[in-house]
């Protein structure tokens, strides 16, 4: 933990030994327990990023990756509520990255890369849902306002559409900030391009 990177064979060789042992690890102080479990956040996440557009969910060494998350949780020694708190503002970061990074492959005419990115954005959201109204996804909504007029974010809702299951679309026009506007029809949508 001495300034050095923590890699991915290090966080499943800990969960591993902790998981087949049955022991807890103390990490102290509160801030290295909590870096360790966000580097371990984004590990997952990067897996869910990079899983093929195809699937619904992702394992971590044979392990669900919800699963793997909330055991690592345990095994450090980090409460469930601050646990949830870590992964609820990584899945609401990744979010806002996939949604500006995907406008702007958009405005590049890279259409299908700009789907590709929303499609890693429908994993994570599939795997990790956030809860409806969070304080989390508020502050995308607010932020991608800044940045994305109302069209040029009701196009994204629409390409998300095409990649994404109905099952998050809710979380997806939270994120965008749609919620109470229902105007979704495709016709609509493609002409709203600036």
């Amino acid at each position: 933990m001495a300034a050095k990177d923590i890699s991915e064979s290090d966080i499943i060789q800990l969960r591993q030994l902790c998981r087949n042992s049955g022991v807890q690890v103390s990490v102290e102080p509160a801030n290295i327990r909590d870096s360790l479990y966000r580097t371990s956040v984004n590990f997952v996440l990067d897996a869910c990023s990079s899983a093929p557009t195809y699937s619904t969910s992702v394992s971590i060494n044979g392990e669900d990756s919800q699963q793997f998350l909330a055991g690592f949780a345990e095994n450090i020694g980090l409460e469930n509520v601050r646990a949830a708190t870590i992964v609820s503002a990584a899945v609401a970061s990744r979010t806002r990255a996939c949604l500006l990074q995907a406008w702007a492959l958009e405005m590049q005419g890279k259409h299908v890369d700009a789907l590709g990115e929303l499609s890693k954005m429908c994993l994570i959201l599939q795997v990790f849902p956030p809860e409806e109204s969070s304080p989390e996804m508020e502050m995308v909504s607010r932020g991608l306002a800044k940045h994305l007029k109302l069209e040029q974010r009701k196009h994204l809702m629409f390409l998300f559409g095409k990649v994404c299951s109905e099952d998050s679309h809710g979380i997806a026009r939270e994120a965008l900030g749609l919620i109470h506007s229902q105007n979704y029809s495709a016709g609509q949508l493609e002409d709203n391009i600036p």
